[in-house]
């Protein structure tokens, strides 16, 4: 069974779950999810989670009788012993966001160039990009997406009756991240040159992230 067909065959057996279990079971697939660790690897391990619970479940006990009252724990017990991302793996899961990102702002790109054009606008203007705005697309939308996982990841275990806690530490890195993203991208505004991109060109552009995006990301 391949990694689609076992995310698939995970969500058939979510839904057999009663709503206490599955509010229970989905915190531990946002948790093993958002793991650094191998993606097939992490789908096994939900897949027999996901199992084993059904089993207890149809013998009248709750998720917390079988896990315990810490999910966030118990995942991190079962983490550490699971293969972790490495070479390739580790890399087209750092590439993934900026290509994505890169990718649709020349679809939008494209498609506000064209619209110019029946408009009869100025095309020349709606054709120039800066590369500075291209290293800034790229890490904001690294450094964004990752903060909003990282927040999600830690408010999924936040206990309801608790008051919701910030983290200044990691708040502060990623604010002082995307400062420095800015400084460079106003820094290499006034070296690097900047591109005439024709609205074709975009397009052409986006279909080869999209086409690249399915090869180079999508699961096996």
């Amino acid at each position: 069974m391949n990694t689609k067909q076992m995310i698939k065959q995970n969500n058939k057996l979510q839904d057999e779950m009663t709503p206490s279990n599955l509010d229970y079971y989905q915190d531990m697939v946002v948790y093993i999810r958002s793991s650094a660790i191998q993606e097939a690897k992490g789908e096994e391990l939900l897949l027999e989670l996901a199992e084993h619970l059904l089993e207890a479940q149809a013998k009248g006990k709750t998720a917390q009788e079988v896990f315990g009252d810490d999910p966030k724990a118990y995942c991190q017990e079962l983490v550490e012993h699971l293969p972790r991302m490495k070479g390739l793996s580790s890399l087209q899961h750092h590439l993934m966001i900026p290509w994505i990102a890169l990718t649709w702002f020349f679809f939008v790109q494209a498609l506000v160039g064209f619209i110019t054009i029946w408009a009869g606008g100025p095309v020349e203007r709606m054709t120039q990009i800066r590369i500075s705005t291209l290293v800034l697309i790229a890490g904001g939308s690294y450094v964004l997406i990752h903060a909003l996982l990282r927040w999600m990841k830690n408010d999924t275990f936040q206990p309801e009756n608790e008051q919701r806690k910030i983290n200044v530490r990691d708040m502060g890195i990623y604010v002082a991240i995307t400062v420095a993203i800015l400084i460079v991208g106003v820094f290499l505004g006034r070296l690097l040159p900047v591109l005439t991109v024709a609205p074709w060109v975009s397009l052409v552009i986006f279909l080869v992230g999209i086409a690249g995006t399915k090869f180079l990301f999508s699961s096996k």
